[in-house]
């Protein structure tokens, strides 16, 4: 009996073995990505500005310096967000912007032999905004042509996720981040500087997709 103990106990440890993750693994994750800011902004105009949500495709990769430590790059499609007044800009359509925004993290993962793997992260976010338009309502407000041009930023980011072990080489796989993101609007009439404010966008990042093991 004690033998057969013992046969079984092995063979349940390798085969949770084959779960943990190894030194110099690649895991590469894809899935649906929703940036849902906390916008927040100094005065301008006599209002404010908020930045509506947004969905895109997301993806990234972590390389495995050790079992339990790795260093993740986070990308995207472009996302497109509208920009709206706030305060006695309330009703107003502001305008929309695109933005890019990669972030390196260092990941820890503290369980080993498990079939469900969480994991936190802390890393370096650089948002570019580009695409940025004015709308015809803002144009009316302003008595002129407008345009808008939002600075780049640089923030930390903070991670909690998870993958569960569908197959050997395929999980599901659950993230969120807070990025700190902040930028400056630079508001425009008729070629000249009618306004600048300072905008904190500080988004809540959800993602769920499927990550894949190399």
């Amino acid at each position: 009996m004690r033998k057969i103990l013992g046969i079984a106990a092995t063979t349940l440890l390798l085969a949770s073995s084959a779960y943990a993750h190894e030194q110099n693994d690649i895991f590469f994750r894809v899935g649906a990505v929703s940036v849902q800011p906390d916008a927040n902004s100094g005065t301008v105009l006599g209002g404010g500005v908020d930045v509506k949500d947004s969905t895109g495709l997301g993806f990234s990769g972590t390389w495995f310096a050790t079992k339990h430590w790795g260093i993740e790059v986070l990308a995207a499609l472009p996302f497109s967000h509208d920009i709206v007044g706030t305060g006695a800009l309330k009703g107003v359509d502001i305008g929309s912007t695109k933005h890019l925004p990669p972030t390196v993290s260092v990941q820890y993962y503290p369980l080993e032999n498990q079939n469900f793997h969480p994991y936190i992260g802390l890393g370096l976010n650089y948002t570019k905004f580009f695409s940025t338009d004015t709308t015809s309502t803002l144009d009316s407000a302003l008595g002129g042509k407008s345009d808008l041009s939002l600075s780049y930023s640089t923030g930390l980011a903070y991670q909690l996720g998870a993958d569960w072990k569908l197959t050997d080489k395929i999980y599901l796989n659950a993230a969120v981040w807070k990025i700190d993101i902040d930028t400056t609007a630079h508001i425009n009439v008729n070629g000249k500087r009618a306004a600048s404010v300072d905008v904190q966008i500080d988004p809540s990042v959800f993602m769920l997709g499927v990550g894949f093991k190399f």
